[in-house]
This record gives C-alpha cells, sequence and structure tokens, in this order.
C-alpha cells in the first residue's frame, strides 16, 4: 500500500474512504469479538476525515443503528513499518458507534508507510474485570 493511499491531501474534509482504507476496515471484522456482526454495517458506509499526519481517520457511518461492544477499543492490530517497528492500528467505537481509526508507532515516530490490511495481526482484548485487575489476579 502506498502511503498516499492512507494520507489523502484534503485535510479536515469528509469524503469517501480510499480503497485502502476500506481494505482496513473489513481486516478489523476478520475478528471475533462482541458486536461484530452489528459494527460491519456501520463500517460499510462510512465517510472519514483525516485527523493526523500518522493517517489517522475520524469515522461518520451513514447508517443508523449501534454495535454492543464491550468496550471503546473492541478490536485493534498491529503490522510493522517499513523499518519494522510495530504499527498499532486501533478502531474506536463510542456508545455503539464508529468514531475513530487511530493509528501510531511503538516509538512515537511518524508512521512511515501503513502496511496492506493483511499485514496487520488482529488482537482483541478481553473486558476488564468488572472488580479490577488486581482483584481477578487474587483468585
Amino acid at each position: 500500500m502506498m502511503k498516499d493511499d492512507m494520507r489523502p491531501t484534503a485535510k479536515g474534509e469528509l469524503r469517501e474512504p480510499t480503497e485502502a482504507e476500506g481494505l482496513l476496515f473489513k481486516r478489523f471484522l476478520d475478528a471475533d469479538f462482541p458486536g461484530r456482526n452489528e459494527l460491519a454495517p456501520l463500517l460499510q458506509r462510512v465517510l472519514v476525515r483525516t485527523i493526523d499526519e500518522d493517517g489517522g481517520l475520524e469515522l461518520q457511518s451513514q447508517v443508523e443503528g449501534k454495535a454492543p461492544v464491550a468496550k471503546r477499543v473492541p478490536v485493534e492490530a498491529e503490522a510493522n513499518d517499513e523499518d519494522g517497528v510495530v504499527i498499532h492500528m486501533l478502531l474506536h467505537v463510542v456508545e455503539g458507534r464508529p468514531i475513530e481509526l487511530e493509528l501510531f508507532r511503538e516509538d512515537g515516530a511518524r508512521v512511515r508507510r501503513v502496511p496492506p490490511s493483511s499485514a496487520f495481526d488482529l488482537i482483541v482484548l478481553p473486558p476488564a474485570p468488572e472488580t479490577g485487575w488486581a482483584h481477578s489476579r487474587q483468585s
């Protein structure tokens, strides 16, 4: 994937996702997590706005409905940037609606090149225990 596929020049305007961005949304849906089936149509018809130099996007679904996800980031993904540093990609969902695709490097530097969607390994973390992690380890 070319760097430009994730960084259109017109910042600040809502637009249709690029093909590469659409493939990233679809990649998230390969994971099994609570709310996935309800989230799928919300991501199929979405407008995006570039919000940072790493390729992060504000998301505005054009479909009614809410996804009953268990937490704000129901799924995330990791892949290597062209220099081998890990890139994290997080899908943020608030009140059942997808609102942001966040991209960042582990070292805090700017993302050089977003890998193709197939290069990302998916991660679904369990929700935090209601009593907190400290209490769950004492069992």
